[in-house]
């Protein structure tokens, strides 16, 4: 096929802390791939607000941001070029690929092993790979999630949340999923949630007392602050608490919260908070990504990606925003 011999990407051009004023389109000269190297045409990028906000603050504590710096993580789209010896990849395949820097652009150069098949670059993929492959990861191996337990979930109609329940659902659990948006409580039932909470109508605490006195076996936050506090005190007989992010607070000013040490908390249940960050556990990646593209091809996961359009690169900045505000339905995506 004819290649471009340059493509637009997007990079970090200035550490200001905030994605539109950080980040600006550039072109990149083509290359072609070398041995063991695929050329992917990104079709479709995930958004990942918050992340994508503390690297244009150099906040992110394994990475060390020096701009220019490649933008994006997980994208979906068609292989068109191949490199010397590689022999499972063909011009044409649907692929999806996960790695810092290569998704906010219109072609990658990616390692040809660590490409993942599928049937078609479709958005739904991004919701699974990897934001699925967290939510799975997450809540069977570090929370270590059994049948017949109770199993809380922090924003759980967001783009992670909302498979995290449907993984618990699948794991025969019950399921209580929070939101503060009441049109997002059909939503949360649609997807198997037996006890919605709506944090604007209701207390948490008041929810768990009353209606789960026994406690909760596993709790999966990603919001933090008030509700990782209440999640912490109604942990059940060895519950397990995983964190896998803050969003409540990860640009403020670190609190400093005055109150028992958690092991006060923790030590007569025998329970844990138990600390998840994907990257962190590589070794169950591919099983993992197997397993949830099974589950869909199957029928039996519902990915959802927000109906709302953000088509180009130059509109990253909108789909971040919108994915900040808290009004996005599932996945955000940015159509390239």
């Amino acid at each position: 096929m004819n290649v471009p011999a340059h493509y637009r990407k997007l990079v970090i051009h200035a550490l200001t802390g905030d994605f539109r004023s950080a980040t600006t389109v550039v072109e990149e000269p083509w290359r072609d791939p070398g041995a063991g190297e695929i050329v992917i045409r990104n079709r479709y990028a995930g958004c990942n607000a918050i992340f994508d906000k503390n690297l244009c603050r150099n906040a992110i504590r394994y990475v060390d941001v020096r701009p220019p710096y490649d933008m994006g993580i997980e994208a979906v789209g068609e292989v068109v070029a191949v490199g010397p010896g590689v022999t499972q990849w063909q011009i044409g395949d649907a692929v999806a690929h996960s790695k810092l820097g290569s998704g906010y652009r219109e072609y990658q150069l990616a390692d040809a092993r660590r490409a993942i098949r599928i049937r078609e670059a479709s958005p739904e993929i991004l919701t699974l790979i990897p934001t699925g492959i967290s939510a799975m990861v997450g809540l069977e191996r570090v929370g270590d999630v059994r049948s017949g337990e109770t199993v809380a979930v922090s924003a759980a109609a967001g783009g992670l949340g909302h498979i995290v329940v449907q993984i618990a659902k699948l794991s025969g659990c019950h399921v209580i999923g929070l939101t503060s948006d009441a049109r997002k409580i059909p939503l949360l039932r649609s997807l198997g949630v037996d006890r919605p909470v709506n944090l604007r109508e209701e207390s948490l605490a008041e929810v768990l007392q009353r209606e789960y006195p026994r406690g909760l076996d596993v709790a999966y936050d990603s919001v933090g602050g008030e509700v990782f506090d209440t999640f912490l005190d109604h942990l059940a007989m060895r519950g397990r608490l995983v964190i896998s992010g803050h969003t409540s607070d990860f640009d403020k000013a670190i609190e400093n919260v005055s109150q028992p040490r958690i092991y006060r908390k923790l030590y007569w249940k025998s329970a844990s908070v138990r600390g998840f960050q994907n990257q962190s556990f590589p070794e169950f990646f591919d099983e993992a990504a197997a397993r949830i593209l099974s589950l869909y091809y199957a029928g039996r996961l519902r990915p959802l990606t927000d109906p709302t359009p953000f088509t180009g690169l130059e509109h990253a900045a909108d789909a971040v925003e919108y994915l900040l505000s808290g009004r996005n339905l599932g996945k955000v995506i940015v159509k390239l």
